[in-house]
């Protein structure tokens, strides 16, 4: 059997090896993880680990298990170029690794602010454990903080600071929040939940500069309109950009994350990519999609899994998001900007619900605050139609709300 190598110890790349072997793959599988701790979960490090005063990162698997499976894990190694004629990676301390087939599981890095905006690079950002000690180290003494970024991570964050008593403000540049995930029906009703929170939420709102107040620890937090904001500590929340650089450098084709197939092949067909950092071909659409959550990682790991071994690859699932904001579970699935009708499902438990979007009388996307076990059960239904889906649920549509 082949060796297979495995940049990257994130969720896609761990599931990779997993699932190599789960698929026969007997031969030897090496993966390269740049942090020396063992692979963790990522999602909590926004979610109860800024909650919680101790906090251990929960390992993707235990340690054990690389052995147990024959995985060589090599811990607190960077790949710092890919020599796609020769089939090696080399480290930055200029060790070569063979590889006969490979896998990019790079992830992906936050957006920073310019340097011309945040020369002092005074910002926080929050993407690894030693991210997360960085904020909690200041957010524990903070009386005042303001994040930047409207998406998921920056409401975690301004969540747990609103409930740890710290004056929060959030500036988003986008006319609403969550633009890119979720309805403008949710994205209203997160605004006024959050609002009546004590969050000071500035829509339409840029950042032009930051600096380090005068005699003190904090920001002097400059707007695109000239206002200041004094506070105690930044976080930018701006998105993540594809670790890419490694095939980039290679010659390999990326666009806003490494094109692949929709199998994951890249144009060198001993390289596929998964996760984070790669734009896999939508079969539907012909446009590469990068999907930055976990489960399509996985899913793609599987696959590719599958194809390296010649056995049927499976589909790729409908991605999935969560997010926990205070006392807001939400979950997503589907392409929310797809829809053209709406309809508003109540659950069962008392003040949750769901956001079905339809196209066409088709179920193409679902949004559930608090409302978990509805939600599996209309994911499952997703590409389904109306009438279906009626039966299914045993409930009657009302009037479609057009948005």
């Amino acid at each position: 059997m082949s060796s297979i190598l495995i940049v990257g110890g994130s969720h896609a790349g761990v599931a990779a090896a997993s699932a190599l072997r789960a698929e026969g793959c007997s031969g030897a599988i090496k993966i390269i993880a740049q942090e020396p701790a063992l692979p963790y979960h990522r999602p909590q490090l926004s979610k109860e680990a800024l909650r919680e005063d101790v906090f251990t990162p929960q390992p993707l698997r235990p340690e054990n298990f690389y052995e147990k499976n024959g995985l060589m894990l090599l811990r607190g190694a960077t790949a710092s170029q890919l020599h796609l004629k020769d089939r090696c990676v080399v480290d930055a301390n200029g060790q070569c690794h063979d590889y006969e087939t490979l896998i990019l599981a790079c992830g992906a890095s936050p957006r920073r602010l310019p340097e011309a905006v945040d020369p002092g690079r005074r910002a926080l950002y929050l993407r690894n454990f030693d991210d997360l000690r960085a904020l909690k180290a200041r957010l524990c003494s903070a009386r005042s903080m303001a994040v930047v970024g409207g998406g998921l991570i920056g409401l975690e964050v301004a969540a747990v600071a609103l409930a740890k008593g710290v004056s929060t403000t959030l500036l988003e540049a986008g006319e609403r929040i969550m633009q890119r995930s979720v309805s403008r029906s949710i994205s209203n009703y997160l605004a006024d939940r959050h609002c009546a929170n004590g969050l000071d939420l500035r829509l339409g709102t840029t950042l032009a500069s930051m600096e380090r107040q005068a005699g003190g620890e904090g920001d002097v937090v400059v707007l695109e309109g000239g206002e200041t904001l004094a506070v105690d500590l930044t976080v930018v929340a701006i998105g993540i950009a594809p670790n890419d650089g490694l095939a980039r450098q290679a010659g390999l084709p990326v666009a806003d994350g490494i094109l692949a197939s929709e199998q994951g092949c890249t144009t060198d067909p001993a390289v596929f990519a998964i996760g984070d950092c790669a734009a896999w071909l939508d079969p539907v659409s012909r446009r590469h999609v990068r999907y930055e959550a976990v489960n399509p990682g996985q899913d793609q790991a599987k696959m590719v899994a599958a194809a390296i071994a010649g056995r049927p690859v499976p589909a790729l699932g409908v991605p999935r998001y969560w997010t926990h904001q205070g006392a807001m579970n939400l979950q997503m699935a589907g392409d929310v900007h797809g829809a053209t009708k709406e309809f508003v499902l109540k659950a069962p438990e008392s003040g949750a619900f769901s956001v079905l979007g339809f196209q066409d009388d088709r179920l193409i996307a679902v949004q559930t605050v608090n409302a978990p076990r509805q939600f599996m059960q209309l994911y499952q239904l997703i590409g389904t139609d109306r009438d279906r889906l009626s039966a299914e649920l045993d409930w009657e549509f009302p009037l479609p709300h057009h948005h």
